[in-house]
């Protein structure tokens, strides 16, 4: 499995660009996909009182490649066990997040140590932050683009 860390500090927007990225590969995608484990056909994301989303798990299937994305990225343990999940459902190309941390019992420490040398981590992606509310969302795209530039190619699109 290769695998895509979008870093960032907390409520600096890992959740939110994931949500977004999740929205631009559905354009792309089959109708049919997994989230929150449950089988949808549509997009599903909910926006929270902040204007971001609620925390999120979805697979994706663009060509003939899984792509999982998991948007909790605050709590290692409950990271391992999604992590854990999505390798079980044979995903091909996972999306998650981290804080920024690099210390023991951090999520992005624990996908280091337990996930690098059986799988290729072949990008960490630091998405921009802006406390301008009407940029929010707007000031995510390029980490988007990139991941979608990424992923474009594996899924031979």
């Amino acid at each position: 499995m290769k695998i895509i860390i979008i870093r960032g500090s907390i409520n600096s927007g890992k959740t939110l660009t994931t949500g977004l990225l999740y929205s631009k590969l559905l354009t792309i995608a089959t109708v049919n996909h997994v989230f929150n484990w449950e089988n949808v056909s549509s997009n599903w994301l909910v926006e929270n009182n902040s204007g971001s989303f609620y925390d999120f798990t979805s697979i994706l299937t663009i060509g003939k490649v899984r792509v999982g994305i998991i948007s909790a990225g605050d709590i290692a343990k409950y990271l391992k066990i999604d992590i854990e999940t999505m390798i079980t459902n044979n995903v091909d190309v996972l999306i998650c997040c981290a804080r920024s941390l690099n210390r023991a019992g951090s999520c992005y420490r624990m996908i280091i140590d337990d996930y690098s040398e059986k799988h290729s981590i072949i990008k960490e992606i630091w998405p921009k932050y802006s406390k301008d509310e009407t940029k929010k969302d707007e000031i995510k795209n390029d980490a988007i683009n990139e991941i979608f530039q990424i992923i474009k190619p594996l899924t031979n699109i």
